[in-house]
């Protein structure tokens, strides 16, 4: 690149005089080290490195990081000294770089921007992207370009010996390593103006060689096949969903929060049409007897309701200035109510629950206590069915939340009421496990996830096979959609831990071995027809498809004080909360 180089050192300049540059010379025949020199004698902060041989793009980018590294650069940009890799493109790159891990200066996004490439040569590179793309599973449409900015952090985080020489095998490599550590990727799209020193003569038997290569960056078979679902559906969703659910969460306040000596709690309600529930929900939340902080604000996020519940609440929030309606004209799926939750809330701890759950007296004073150690994150209260354990269905309900109990006990986890610090802004819109993904969310953050056994609420499960089946296959497929996009799993979804305690609580009497059987039964059916719903049907109910018979409520209690004897045992076993430490 002896006659462009210094065209494009002196673009260089007027882009940003501020900005050093690294040449990294495979000892080129046509004097491209020479011109280099010269140019590094002009310009003080040019530094050049001289290398024998032709080692390969990625072994020039790997000597070029390590030099970015150890003179502390924030960013490092890669590009072509051909003007293939226009500079007039950098200071939009550079907008977006502060936001970003890995911005990629893409060809295909959007449609095609080459110029000066034949038809076959075209075809061909976006074909190999395609290829690269259903294989790795990964929402990006150009892995092959060479255009990028790279945060510092992210280098550091990667194992530089490890890098290819091959650069079209780099840049490959570089993507799937950016994924790996959930570092935030971004393509942004330039015109490729391809020219005469561009044609590294790749010929098809490279080409092939460094495809299949390629295959140990693929995703497992499962993923590929869900991927391929979406070819016949919106793909936009498939780039949103990767876009939100692998980006790391922005914190408030960069994650920092305060200890105060009495908290101020907002508590969020999600409802839909719930208004045989809403004012019991409502009065329990009223009639909390707190210590450790005081409830300041009741939000309640109607979704869609069709019912009274709108007109219940307002009844209420008229006598009681803590209570805020926000209605969502439709509905949209949980994760969006909480989020319109997460808009408004003030206080200090946030509490989530659902309308159609009824709170002991101290149940908030439990939750909210633990918070006082700043490690903790989020805590968990102790879900109490009310059906009745003489039905088989019964049986069922009662015997999951009796195991999540004791999991919980041992692996704290959270479900059907959480607390926790109003450091994160909102969760993935898509997602059906909500309690799960803010689990993980605080796990990742480094912070405890705790469990409050005494902070006992009272919910409804389902009274037929039938929404039995549908709840458990629905929230087998959000686990399965947690587990592929985040990587992370909550304790229940482990089969050790559960068979452990299976026979751990087992009574084997006649009927529980039959009830036990059969509830091992249902629950492998729906954890297998999840499986298949996630990875081949791309059913992921972010919008929930309501079991009816939970909003039966002819059997809740309506005082609030009755506990049934599974309550009692389960709190003699330990006072206060138990936690965990939130490292794997």
């Amino acid at each position: 690149e002896s006659e462009q180089l210094p065209r494009l050192v002196r673009m260089l300049r007027l882009v940003g005089r501020d900005y050093p540059i690294i040449i990294v010379d495979d000892n080129s025949p046509d004097g491209t080290g020479a011109v280099a020199d010269a140019l590094a004698q002009e310009f003080r902060d040019i530094r050049v490195v001289h290398r024998q041989g032709k080692n390969g793009i990625g072994s020039a980018l790997r000597d070029g990081f390590r030099i970015a590294l150890e003179n502390g650069f924030d960013y490092v940009i890669t590009m072509n000294a051909d003007f293939s890799h226009p500079p007039a493109y950098i200071k939009k790159f550079l907008k977006h770089a502060r936001h970003y891990d890995l911005l990629i200066g893409s060809r295909y996004i959007s449609g095609v921007r080459v110029e000066g490439w034949r038809f076959r040569q075209l075809v061909a590179s976006k074909f190999a992207n395609m290829f690269i793309a259903y294989l790795m599973v990964k929402p990006i449409w150009d892995f092959s370009s060479g255009f990028r900015v790279y945060s510092a952090d992210f280098l550091r985080q990667t194992d530089l010996d490890a890098l290819p020489d091959s650069g079209h095998l780099f840049q490959v490599h570089m993507i799937h390593a950016a994924y790996a550590l959930r570092a935030r990727v971004k393509e942004i799209p330039f015109v490729f103006r391809a020219s005469e020193s561009n044609d590294s003569g790749f010929g098809w038997r490279e080409r092939l060689s460094t495809l299949s290569k390629i295959t140990r960056y693929r995703a497992p078979l499962l993923e590929i096949l869900r991927h391929l679902t979406f070819l016949r559906k919106d793909y936009k969703r498939f780039v949103a969903e990767y876009e939100e659910l692998l980006s790391p969460t922005r914190f408030k306040n960069d994650g920092s929060f305060g200890i105060p000596e009495s908290f101020e709690v907002s508590v969020g309600v999600m409802a839909y049409n719930e208004e045989k529930n809403i004012a019991v929900c409502l009065e329990a939340l009223q009639g909390q007897q707190m210590q450790s902080g005081r409830i300041t604000q009741i939000v309640v996020v109607s979704s869609g309701s069709t019912d009274r519940t709108d007109e219940i609440v307002r009844e209420m929030a008229a006598a009681d200035e803590r209570i805020l309606l926000v209605v969502e004209k439709d509905r949209r799926g949980k994760a969006s109510a909480i989020n319109e939750y997460l808009k408004v809330a003030t206080g200090d701890i946030l509490v989530l629950e659902s309308a159609d759950t009824i709170t002991e007296p101290d149940t908030i004073e439990h939750l909210i206590n633990p918070f006082f150690d700043p490690e903790v994150g989020t805590n968990g209260a102790h879900p109490i069915p009310v059906n009745p354990e003489n039905t088989f269905i019964g049986f069922c309900v009662n015997k999951l939340w009796a195991l999540h109990h004791h999991i919980a006990m041992e692996h704290p986890k959270c479900g059907e009421l959480i607390a926790f610090r109003n450091i994160i802004p909102s969760i993935p819109f898509f997602t059906a496990v909500d309690e799960a993904i803010i689990e993980a969310i605080f796990r990742e953050k480094g912070l405890k996830i705790c469990y409050a056994p005494e902070a006992l609420v009272r919910n409804k499960g389902p009274e037929t096979l039938h929404d039995f089946v549908k709840q458990r296959r629905r929230i087998a497929v959000g686990h399965k959609h947690l587990l592929a996009t985040t990587g992370y799993q909550v304790a229940t979804f482990r089969s050790s831990s559960i068979f452990r305690y299976i026979l751990k609580e087992m009574r084997w009497t006649p009927r529980e071995v039959l009830y036990m059987t059969g509830l091992i039964a249902v629950e492998a059916y729906c954890r297998v027809a999840g499986t298949i719903n996630f990875h081949l049907f791309d059913k992921n109910p972010f919008v929930w498809s309501i079991s009816t018979t939970t909003k039966n409520f002819d059997n809740m209690p309506r005082d609030g004080r009755e506990t049934p004897a599974n309550a009692g045992a389960s709190t003699q076993e330990t006072a206060g909360s138990t936690s965990v430490s939130s490292q794997p």
